[in-house]
């Protein structure tokens, strides 16, 4: 049983004192996940525009690269703050 308490207590969050965690830390971090998300979405729709069936008109070739630029740029300035 002393092994499980050991673990649990090792499982522990402390904050660094001498790097505390901020608003803007918390911010940037929001702004990573979702830049992330973004990222990873417009990633699949330029996939999946781009090899889908039919004529390809100019928005099949921007809307997926866009979504991923904006994804891209959301997640730089999350990092940012960090």
């Amino acid at each position: 049983m002393r092994a499980l308490s050991d673990v649990t207590l090792a499982a522990v969050w402390t904050p660094n004192p001498d790097h505390p965690y901020t608003w803007a830390m918390f911010l940037g971090f929001l702004l990573l996940v979702f830049g992330g998300a973004i990222t990873v979405t417009g990633a699949f729709a330029t996939v999946t525009l781009l090899r889908g069936p039919g004529e390809r008109k100019w928005g099949s070739f921007v809307i997926g690269p866009f979504i991923l630029a904006v994804g891209l740029a959301i997640g730089y300035a999350g990092v940012a703050l960090l």
